[in-house]
């Protein structure tokens, strides 16, 4: 689960936003009053939900935005006139008053974009899958399409993951003609 940050200049905010996320079974990870917080946070945990205020006494939610480029996706509550100042891309906005099941839900979709934009496998896994891609090329005259559909079948058959799968035949306990079959 992702990192969840509650950020908001006013104590009180913070106990009760981080009291309704966490009745809502998500854990906050860190409590902030200040931008500044906000950024020592991220760069000690490095990515994550952020659910702050618009206004901070030492930088705005829009300039937070700009510092943490990508680092947080981050849903801003406040009233509406103060959301038309967050005029961020990466903003999702939430007015207030706000309900405890309207704050969870928001924060629900959050957690599925964010798991969705991370990969799926490392760089290193990556190059495993594609060495092995390679090997069932050179072995079996196929294009790397028809490797990585003969990757994956055999995942799906054997309940492996397709890396393992590549790791198997790396090693040379699997043939690259069997994974065609």
């Amino acid at each position: 689960m992702a990192n969840l940050v509650v950020a908001f200049p006013d104590k009180h905010m913070n106990l009760n936003v981080s009291a309704m996320l966490e009745s809502g079974g998500f854990a906050v990870t860190r409590t902030c009053m200040t931008g500044n917080e906000v950024m020592r946070a991220f760069n000690q945990i490095q990515d994550g939900l952020l659910v702050c205020a618009v206004l901070f006494p030492d930088r705005t939610a829009e300039a937070l935005a700009d510092d943490l480029d990508g680092q947080a996706m981050m849903l801003v509550l406040g009233r509406p006139e103060q959301l038309e100042l967050c005029e961020h891309p990466s903003i999702f906005k939430l007015k207030l008053p706000a309900t405890r099941a309207e704050l969870n839900a928001s924060i629900s979709m959050l957690m599925q974009l964010f798991e969705k934009r991370k990969p799926r496998r490392t760089p290193v896994q990556d190059t495993l899958v594609q060495a092995a891609k390679e090997i069932i090329m050179a072995a079996c005259n196929v294009d790397e399409a028809s490797a990585h559909r003969a990757m994956q079948r055999y995942s799906m058959r054997s309940g492996a993951k397709l890396v393992d799968v590549a790791r198997v035949l790396l090693d040379g306990a699997l043939s690259p003609e069997i994974l065609m079959k």
